[in-house]
């Protein structure tokens, strides 16, 4: 297809497909420094023809409306290697793809997914070579946009409540035994996230035993991909000594979570985007897509600061298209009730909802341990948006309970159950079903 480099100088342009002795349908491209030609590759285009590009200052443009993932249709001439194809949408540089093949159009996809709408694309050829022997060309047959893969509307995430039973002594498994359930159980239940309610040990002593059993329990969800976090409980604290009784000054110490976080931190978790203190984990988010929506779980420390509170709040605020859940360690009490205390912390649950879970219409659910056994509520907040909030606590010497929260984005509900794998247990009395939940997306 090479015109002599002398001529090269030559601008040509052909639109409308118009080949000497044949009759085809209108090319949709428009070519410079290239040709119309005859398609030479499989699957044959509609038009019968594919567009030629054959040096570095041949380009071809082309009008595409839809919404997706450009996809670009081509055969290449390998000459020392395959044509590479740069392509851009409306003058932006969005990707380049290599061309593979000399007899299957094929389909390149390249950039980011595009709204609706329509678009102006442009495809270049940039690497050219001609040797004398071989000729380095690409043949253009289709750029189309390609919508996303239908989401699964349905998956599940997973609470777990105080484990600060489960560490005690090294003969415990129940706390890697409800990991490895659950990892074992990823696909059936279509599990993308785990998240922790807090108190994941008891106390802390100088060989930091309890943090290790911990950490070696949790190492299979790292392994196995899954994301998750932990919120910090009072006795992840140095607030918490031997055998769990208070120390002083506890509201000081409350705040010294050097141990917790030298054994658990952001790279861990796996999917941090953002943390209050460099660091450190007690205010943390995490993000992730699933059920074709997004999701925001944001771990708050225990009684926050109200500085802590104010950086939960710019979080949520900057992920408005986010649906939140909001992980800590105290918020509702065993009769279903917001707490109203702060104990030897600096703010209440109370203060958390009026300040931080009623303001955003974002925020969907709210999940807390420490107190009583297991305990559910709704709210709205100050936009009209419903808040479920769920406690679960348990303090187990016999069994693992987990939370499961089974999400259906097309249905637009919400399934939750407890289920400990260590008794092959279930708990029907706080099973919850709700529909019209109002996920943002």
């Amino acid at each position: 297809m090479r015109i002599a480099r002398a001529l090269m100088v030559v601008v040509v342009v052909l639109s409308a497909g118009v080949l000497a002795g044949a009759a085809h349908a209108a090319s949709p491209f428009t070519v410079v420094n290239g040709s119309i030609q005859a398609a030479t590759g499989t699957p044959r285009p509609p038009s019968g023809t594919h567009a030629t590009l054959w040096h570095n200052a041949s380009y071809a443009t082309i009008p595409v409306q839809g919404a997706g993932r450009l996809v670009v249709g081509a055969i290449g001439d390998h000459c020392d290697g395959w044509p590479t194809l740069r392509v851009s949408v409306d003058g932006d540089p969005v990707g380049e793809v290599t061309v593979t093949s000399a007899t299957d159009y094929g389909s390149y996809p390249v950039g980011a997914y595009l709204p609706q709408g329509r678009y102006d694309v442009r495809i270049e050829l940039v690497n050219d070579r001609y040797t004398g022997v071989c000729d380095r060309n690409a043949h253009l047959a289709y750029v189309r946009t390609q919508p996303p893969p239908a989401a699964d509307p349905s998956f599940t995430f997973a609470v777990v409540p105080d484990t600060q039973e489960e560490v005690l002594t090294a003969g415990d498994t129940r706390l890697r035994q409800r990991v490895d359930w659950l990892v074992a159980h990823r696909a059936g239940l279509d599990l993308r996230f785990v998240t922790h309610s807090g108190d994941v040990v008891n106390y802390d002593t100088s060989d930091h035993v309890q943090y290790e059993r911990a950490r070696t329990a949790l190492r299979p969800l790292e392994t196995a991909g899954i994301p998750y976090t932990l919120a910090v409980g009072n006795h992840d604290t140095q607030a918490a000594g031997p055998d769990g009784e208070l120390r002083s000054p506890a509201g000081r110490l409350l705040r010294d979570t050097t141990v917790f976080n030298r054994y658990f931190t952001a790279g861990r978790f796996g999917a941090v985007r953002g943390q209050f203190e460099a660091g450190k984990v007690d205010n943390a988010y995490a993000t992730y897509t699933a059920g074709g929506v997004r999701w925001l779980v944001l771990s708050l420390e225990l009684w926050p600061r109200r500085a802590a509170v104010a950086w939960a709040q710019s979080v949520v605020a900057a992920h408005p298209r986010h649906n939140v859940v909001i992980v800590t360690h105290h918020y509702l009490e065993n009769d279903a009730t917001i707490g109203q205390v702060s104990s030897y912390g600096s703010t209440s649950p109370q203060y958390v909802f009026d300040n931080l879970v009623a303001r955003y219409p974002n925020i969907r659910f709210v999940f807390s341990g420490h107190t009583g056994t297991a305990a559910s509520r709704v709210d709205t907040g100050v936009h009209g948006n419903r808040i479920y909030s769920f406690l679960q606590t348990f303090h187990s010497r016999r069994t693992n309970p987990v939370r499961l929260v089974e999400i259906d984005t097309a249905a637009n509900s919400l399934r939750t159950w407890i289920y400990a794998p260590h008794t092959d247990e279930e708990f029907p009395a706080h099973e919850r079903t709700y529909a019209g939940i109002g996920l943002v997306r």
